[in-house]
């Protein structure tokens, strides 16, 4: 039986703000990058995390949320290799938010995530139940021309960069841990 993990017991503390470059997907950026020490009080141990969140200048650039350090613990091992980005969202009621793709970490290996559609949310583990209300198709939050319309995405509010490092617990660390599989 997994773990029922739980939001309020990740502990998130403002560190340095800088500008910052950086290379995404090819792509040389460059903005501000903010540290972020964590801790996640769901484990009694090996539970401290440095984080980092980068927004890139431009109204429409992605914002990433990577670990910088992680736990010596084996399956979290690749985590600071990985990231979750959130896009800000275009259509209403949802505009002033920003939006990430519901993407799993694989755990049986064979690829680098598992992205959620729209109608397998009753499958999400329970801990994703309190971000329920938060979850739509993307489709509804923002215009696609690619064929993830109804691909689940999650909303946080403008800049909560903690909302986003919890996304990012729910959605690799704690998803890794529980060695959780969506099924067909």
């Amino acid at each position: 039986m997994a773990r029922n993990y739980s939001f309020e017991k990740v502990d998130i503390t403002p560190g340095e703000v800088r500008k910052a470059a950086w290379t995404f997907a090819g792509e040389n950026m460059s903005g501000e990058e903010a540290s972020y020490a964590v801790t996640d009080r769901n484990f009694p141990g090996r539970n401290h995390w440095e984080f980092i969140v980068r927004t890139p200048r431009g109204r429409d650039a992605r914002i990433e949320v990577r670990p910088r350090s992680a736990p010596n613990v084996k399956v979290w091992a690749e985590l600071p290799d990985r990231s979750l980005t959130f896009s800000r969202s275009t259509k209403a009621p949802h505009t002033g938010k920003h939006y990430c793709q519901v993407a799993l970490a694989d755990t049986r290996g064979e690829r680098t995530k598992v992205v959620v559609k729209s109608g397998q949310r009753d499958r999400l583990p329970r801990w994703f139940g309190s971000k329920a209300s938060r979850m739509r198709s993307k489709e509804t939050v923002r215009h696609t021309r690619g064929t993830d319309g109804d691909s689940l995405v999650a909303l946080v509010p403008a800049g909560d960069h903690e909302e986003m490092i919890r996304m990012f617990f729910a959605t690799k660390v704690w998803t890794l841990k529980e060695a959780f599989v969506l099924g067909d």
